[in-house]
């Protein structure tokens, strides 16, 4: 047994032989591990800052680690350097220096592996410990605070949850593309749009996967924060005061309030509908991926769910509609969902039928030495994208046909996607009278956008509700209406059972007054993560039985 391990069983068991709470929860850490991810241009280090800034005030000790810094460090080692200006060529230097640690190495969480290895370092200082080889440094009672600035890679993200499970915190940076698209023209004034835009793209969906995919990290946070607003407003003379559209503070110290359960915080109406979405989603068996989608009205209830599933005859989706007992599954030969009639993908099989009928009639493709690669190079083509054959109904349209048949209209309703809406659903969200659409996940291959840029829009700021403007509430005729497409922000729907379920007591049972403070919770289980081991968990317990029994 460690000396570490050891001391923590001994003043456990001095404390309470026989409270196996008190035991488990002693083993506990006080340390929390935070990340934030964003796109290119949203801001992920002032968020970072602004992090430290609060946890520093709570009484965190608090360290920013830079993902940049351990990247550095990584090409200084193999005899490179990263180019100090301009700034434009320094960016993509260190995105291609990221992309070549994670190939080289064969672990696309390289860098996130760098990034714990700082943190243990940083505890053996603070400790006055010395690193060696294979022998962890424990954690001890100080509260302590890691920020990880910045995460790329999805690899990344599952590692670092492996590693410090619920002391982890994903922070998502949400921004609208216009407003990271002049900030990055701003700050590479030099670079040109075109540049830029590569940039973007290949920030948020690279080719390869040991490439950088912020696109799919980003929808893996904990909790969303809008950083779209400017955090100061310049005034004349040099001079500037604080913004006060930017709510990230405020939105941070939510986000701790609900990690440390210092006072009671309860769900907004869009982390319920999200919540709702993300229960809609599991019902999907869909092979291509699932969504969930929620309907909500203007008193915040919610009227319809819906996920991708095949239709059934009738009204509803299989899976989801019974006919004897709602505890049973389908009846096999009256399931014809795609897992089990053929199992296999239509819209996929539609696909590689266009692609074969184009081999087929181009004497170039019919004729071409590798039929196999030239087919798999015109699938990473917007063939290979179509999503027209698919059998499944999208969630947000079974959402919609689901209130239909209830008889609920949708105009004047919100609806909650797990996903960006396809182009398909997005025509008809606007022709439901929808006023608006949060989403989580990216879908690149949605042409919402392009093709509805007229009725759709993804700013905030000004937007007026399309059915206010309908009902006549609003009097200006001249604002054209359009459905707001904008990212979901707040608490995750990963998050939402330890967010807001009541694990702990909020009163004096004797008086009926609220405490003033909380205690830990009711149950079993510890919301931080353990100093040792499981095994080692174990045997602590293990030997308070024997101490109580002796």
């Amino acid at each position: 047994m460690s000396e570490t391990a050891l001391s923590l069983q001994n003043s456990d068991s001095h404390q309470s032989s026989t409270d196996s709470r008190t035991l488990v929860r002693g083993l506990a850490s006080k340390e929390l591990v935070f990340s934030v991810v964003g796109p290119v241009g949203s801001g992920t280090s002032e968020v970072a800052n602004a992090l430290k800034d609060f946890l520093d005030k709570a009484g965190y000790r608090t360290e920013v680690i830079k993902a940049r810094d351990v990247i550095e460090e990584w090409e200084e080692k193999h005899g490179r350097s990263i180019p100090e200006s301009p700034k434009m060529d320094q960016t993509i230097a260190l995105q291609n220096a990221g992309d070549a640690m994670r190939l080289a190495t064969k672990d696309n969480a390289a860098v996130a592996l760098r990034l714990i290895e700082q943190i243990r370092m940083l505890r053996a200082q603070q400790k006055g410990e010395p690193l060696e080889r294979g022998k962890p440094v424990s954690p001890d009672d100080t509260r302590r605070a890691f920020i990880l600035d910045s995460l790329r890679n999805p690899a990344e993200v599952a590692l670092l949850r492996s590693v410090y499970q619920e002391a982890f915190c994903l922070v998502g940076i949400v921004c609208e593309e216009e407003i990271r698209s002049a900030r990055l023209q701003d700050k590479y004034s030099d670079a040109g749009k075109m540049k830029i835009k590569q940039l973007m793209e290949r920030d948020e969906h690279a080719d390869e996967k040991h490439g950088q995919h912020v696109a799919d990290t980003f929808h893996l946070a904990d909790f969303f924060i809008d950083n779209t607003a400017k955090r100061f407003i310049d005034l004349p003379g040099g001079q500037r005061k604080s913004n006060p559209v930017w709510t990230v503070m405020e939105e941070l110290g939510r986000l701790v309030d609900i990690l440390e359960h210092s006072r009671v915080v309860r769900p907004r109406p869009n982390e319920t509908a999200m919540f709702h979405a993300y229960g809609a989603r599991m019902r999907s068996a869909c092979l291509s991926r699932q969504v969930g989608a929620a309907l909500m009205d203007r008193q915040g209830n919610i009227v319809a769910t819906g996920t991708n599933e095949v239709p059934k005859a009738g009204g509803g989706l299989h899976g989801s509609v019974f006919i004897d007992f709602s505890d049973t599954d389908p009846i096999p030969d009256h399931d014809h969902r795609c897992i089990v009639h053929g199992r296999f993908c239509r819209n996929t099989r539609e696909q590689n039928h266009i692609i074969d009928e184009l081999m087929d009639r181009i004497d170039e493709l019919r004729n071409s030495s590798d039929k196999g690669s030239m087919r798999k190079k015109i699938r990473k083509t917007r063939i290979g994208q179509l999503i027209e054959f698919s059998r499944a109904v999208h969630a947000e349209m079974e959402a919609l046909l689901s209130a239909g048949r209830q008889g609920i209209s949708p105009v004047g309703t919100r609806l909650f996607v797990t996903t960006f809406p396809c182009h398909s659903c997005a025509r008809h969200i606007v022709a439901a009278g929808v006023d608006e659409v949060q989403f989580i996940e990216p879908y690149l291959k949605s042409r919402a956008l392009p093709l509805h840029g007229d009725a759709i829009t993804t700013t905030r700021e000004g937007w007026t509700p399309p059915s206010l403007i309908k009902s006549n509430e609003i009097k200006d005729m001249a604002v054209s209406p359009q459905v707001l497409f904008r990212p979901f922000t707040g608490v995750a729907p990963r998050i939402y059972r330890r967010a807001f379920y009541k694990d702990r007591e909020l009163k004096d049972n004797m008086s009926g007054d609220m405490l003033e403070s909380f205690g830990p919770p009711e149950g079993m289980a510890s919301p931080e993560a353990l100093r040792v081991s499981y095994a080692q968990v174990e045997a602590n317990l293990a030997a308070s039985t024997e101490e109580a029994s002796g």
